[in-house]
This record gives C-alpha cells, structure tokens and sequence, in this order.
C-alpha cells in the first residue's frame, strides 16, 4: 500500500536534486569561464592525425565504468555480486537475442541509452582529427557518424556483454532470460548516432548564434542542450560546455 503523499514526497526531492543540479552547473559555469584554449593542446590538433584508439579507448572505459557506478546503487544488482564470476557471467550472455523487448522502461530503453550511445559517438569523433570538425552537411560527415555509430555499438556492446558489463556485474539475463533483449544492442548506437546528429543542429544552428555572448549563458546552455557532447567532454577532461570552433573558429 502506497503511503498517502509519498508521490508528492518523492516530486519534491526530485525537484530538489534537479535544482541542486542546475545550481551546481550555474555555480561552475561562472568560475569556470575561461578562455578554452587553456585546455587545448594545438600540437596534436593536426587534419591528417590517426584515429586516437587509444585514446578514445580509454574515454569510453571511463564512461563506463561511471554507468557501472550509478548501477551499483541498486539493490538488485549489489545482490548478485556474489558467486562464481565467469560462470555466471558465461550464463547470463548464453540467453542473447532470445527477444527484443527486455521488459525495461521506454525512457530508459529509448532514451537514457540512446544518450549513452550517443557519447560513445562523440568519443569517437573527438578522438578523430580528421573528421571531428566535420559540421552537418559537409564532405564526409555521413562517413564520419557511420564510423561513429560502429565505434558506439562495439563500446555498448561491450558494456552489455563484454567482461565490464550488466552481464558480469550483478549477471543481468541469468535469471531472467529475457533481459538480455536485442533491443539495448541495436537502438543504443544507432539511436545513439541519430541523438548526435541532433545535437549537431542544435549546436550549429542555435549555439553556435551565441559565440562571443554572455560566457555564462552560454555555456550553462550548451551543457543542457547537447548532454552526450557533455559526457564526451568530461570523459577527456575538458569543461562540459568546450568545443573546438572557441580555439580554431571555423569557416
């Protein structure tokens, strides 16, 4: 039986941490807005640099491991730490592609992955000179968020099969067959690239109108409107607002 007012209870700590959140954003926006290339290496910002593999390997493992954290605070993936690791681990991706539909919810399935995906997608691209500058429309952009969407399936796949995944942490799928769905290996990276080239026209065609404006309304809205660049960003250690056109414009 639901508590009377929980439900509201529950609204009003959302709403706290939501608030807690944009202030934290704001608060870091306004000391943090300083000219981006103090976080910017020219030397290795060259057109005709190889894939950064390593590099980009390392990114997507820290975001990861990150996923990882945040799926620890469940209970039900705590309680199957336990047990033999390989064996369990074996077992759960033994039940792959039995369905498509893992049971899971549409925002989490549909969007919340989608978004994971699409980080994975901007790690590629940011690890790519060749191509990172590439905006929507130009020579090879296509190329390049093909490259990218086959660079995320990989990662997530990885993530939900592979020896750091939902199958070997906490064995998703071993009880319950059903979970280990196509569903999560299909709409994450292709989803996932399709939100990237999303957010690629809100970059360019709204964002990129507010270069040169107020820092700080700038950047706090670049983190809320492009959140996959956001966690590409994090993940190599550069502001979540940062892009390369505040160091080498374009065009």
């Amino acid at each position: 039986m639901v508590e009377p007012g929980r439900p509201k209870k529950r609204l009003v700590e959302a709403t706290k941490k939501i608030a807690l959140v944009f202030s934290l954003v704001l608060l870091t926006a306004i000391v943090q807005s300083t000219p981006a290339i103090a976080q910017t290496n020219p030397a290795i910002d060259t057109a005709d640099a190889d894939f950064q593999l390593g590099a980009a390997t390392g990114q997507a493992f820290g975001f990861t491991v990150l996923q990882h954290a945040f799926r620890l605070h469940s209970k039900k993936t705590r309680q199957e730490l336990g047990g033999a690791f390989i064996h369990d681990w074996f077992k759960s991706v033994s039940h792959t592609g039995r369905t498509w539909n893992d049971g899971g919810k549409v925002f989490t399935n549909y969007v919340a992955h989608p978004q994971g995906g699409a980080v994975y997608a901007n790690i590629y691209r940011q690890n790519d000179p060749r191509r990172r500058r590439l905006e929507v429309g130009d020579p090879g952009y296509g190329g390049m968020v093909a490259r990218a969407m086959l660079f995320s399936a990989a990662v997530s796949t990885q993530f939900e099969l592979g020896p750091v995944s939902e199958a070997s942490i906490g064995n998703v799928g071993m009880r319950n067959a059903t979970k280990m769905a196509w569903v999560d290996l299909v709409i994450t990276p292709t989803l996932g690239a399709a939100w990237m080239v999303g957010e690629d026209v809100i970059d360019e065609r709204l964002l990129a109108r507010m270069d040169g404006a107020n820092t700080v309304l700038r950047n706090t809205v670049r983190f809320f409107l492009n959140p996959a660049r956001t966690g590409a960003n994090l993940s190599r250690g550069k502001w979540p607002w940062y892009r390369d056109r505040d160091v080498w414009p374009t065009r």
